[in-house]
């Protein structure tokens, strides 16, 4: 039985693939999506609210991907965030500006957006299938083979945004990774992206849910690897939030050579050690008759304080009056500097996959693979991530429209 023959095969149905799809614009062209819907991990995006880009300038840009952005420029010179934004706003699904330059829809649900990028996909020429799980990807002549489920098309392209293998729920496991290396790319390790790390103080998670503002300083084998500030969460495992996640490569990176990993943290950043000890002394002297459970709500969170101060050996319960100087030295010392064991860089919970296929494997210019002609390779799929606030849903949209456009102009 002869095969359909399609210009161009689009393997995955994300935020990348429908991009590229919307781009195409080509009838004699398809997306195959594996699971019952499309876009299924843009659902989960910013909490279900959809942080879909980022408001910063390119040079702000090239900053936010850990020393990769530069390599980006091409596919931001042809479709940025202003793009993106616009494309949605055209099509009737309005954006807001937050903190960080950080975008969201007006809904403050992802499903807005995806529903008006399904919208627009259904506009253009480009056919798509869902529930499509493709097996593998050949190359004869200059043909590819596709096989999903029991069936097997043809097509002169293929454009890998598969993802990798963060949230496998959604889908993404890791299958466009394997169809390159299968192909002829280099096989790479998986490296977690943006992922929460896990904390060997079993206290912790006593804390399960609870937000706090805080400065960080990790060290490895003593000496300090990172300085940072901001929210972070409490976690059944340990410590998540952006400020976190921002730094959880350069934590793995110093994991994977067994070195040990300690977090200092500093409950109280806007105090310094002199500050704190005198504001601490007056307000024990003025409001001897308090408890001291109520009064350090003024630093921790309500259901923060017992916690803490069952770490110190101090009864909760005790009168300020009561406090003795030396259990007021460890109050003090302990909200300016409590430290804790990393053990591990939880990657099977990372918000994004840090590996993918190299790079210098790929022309940033066009997103064509190197290594075999035809094969364009997008989104996620790419080694290396970009840091939290929407930088990553930017990079998957601009990789997209650049591998779609050069197909397109090529013809």
């Amino acid at each position: 039985m002869k095969l359909k023959v399609y210009n161009t095969a689009i393997i995955g149905g994300g935020a990348s693939g429908i991009l590229a799809g919307i781009y195409l614009n080509d009838k004699k062209s398809i997306i195959l999506e594996k699971n019952e819907i499309l876009g299924k991990k843009i659902l989960i995006t910013g909490g279900g609210r959809c942080n879909l880009t980022n408001n910063s300038t390119l040079n702000e840009y090239t900053k936010s991907y850990y020393n990769s952005g530069n390599y980006y420029r091409s596919a931001f010179n042809l479709f940025f965030n202003k793009d993106i934004i616009k494309l949605l706003e055209d099509n009737g699904c309005k954006t807001k500006v937050e903190d960080d330059n950080r975008v969201f829809p007006v809904t403050d649900s992802s499903k807005t957006v995806l529903d008006t990028l399904i919208k627009i996909l259904d506009k253009s020429n480009t056919q798509y299938k869902l529930n499509c799980n493709v097996t593998s990807i050949t190359k004869e002549e200059n043909l590819f083979i596709i096989q999903y489920n029991s069936k097997k098309i043809k097509a002169k392209n293929v454009i890998l945004a598969t993802g990798g293998n963060s949230y496998p729920e959604t889908g993404s496991t890791g299958d466009g990774k394997n169809f390159a290396v299968s192909l002829g790319h280099s096989k790479t390790k998986n490296m977690g992206g943006l992922s929460p790390i896990k904390i060997e103080e079993q206290w912790i998670k006593k804390l399960q849910g609870i937000t706090l503002d805080v400065s960080l300083e990790f060290k490895a084998n003593k000496k300090s690897i990172v300085k940072d500030s901001g929210s972070i969460i409490f976690t059944h495992k340990g410590l998540s939030g952006f400020v976190i996640m921002n730094n959880s490569m350069t934590i793995e990176k110093h994991l994977r050579k067994n070195q040990e990993v300690k977090v200092n943290m500093d409950l109280v950043p806007e105090y310094n050690y002199e500050t704190l000890d005198k504001i601490l002394q007056e307000d024990f002297k003025q409001h001897s008759n308090q408890g001291l459970k109520r009064y350090l709500h003024k630093y921790l969170p309500k259901n923060m304080v017992v916690i803490f101060l069952e770490q110190l050996n101090i009864n909760p319960e005790t009168i300020l009056n009561q406090v003795t100087k030396k259990e007021r030295v460890k109050i003090r010392d302990s909200l300016k500097r409590i430290t804790l064991t990393v053990t591990d860089v939880l990657e099977n919970e990372s918000r994004v996959t840090n590996s993918g296929i190299k790079r210098k494997e790929i022309d940033p210019n066009s997103f064509e693979s190197k290594v075999v002609p035809n094969l364009y390779i997008i989104g996620e799929l790419i080694e290396g991530c970009g840091i939290c606030g929407g930088y990553n849903l930017q990079k998957a949209f601009s990789t997209g429209v650049l591998a779609a456009t050069t197909i397109r102009e090529a013809k």
